[in-house]
């Protein structure tokens, strides 16, 4: 029995959307993600979204910080130079 929050195609759709943003957006998705967990009245199925979600764009943020730390360390230091 699948539930329909997590099944593959709607988690699916979750990474699509998440692959679309940036890191800041990323970022300000994690901080309403925290704000809607924080709330009292929260249901299971939120709870469950939201922690699919977070974990996703948690992932997504280490991804683009990872390629962004290989892009800086492909700089060469000779054109960083002054002249």
């Amino acid at each position: 029995m699948s539930n329909k929050v997590t099944n593959k195609k709607n988690i699916e759709i979750f990474k699509q959307d998440i692959n679309r943003l940036s890191y800041e957006e990323s970022i300000s998705a994690l901080e309403t993600i925290l704000n809607n967990v924080q709330d009292e009245n929260i249901s299971l199925d939120e709870i469950q979204i939201n922690y699919i979600k977070g974990h996703l764009l948690l992932k997504h943020c280490e991804e683009l910080l990872q390629f962004c730390e290989q892009e800086i360390n492909e700089i060469n230091p000779e054109f960083l130079e002054l002249d």
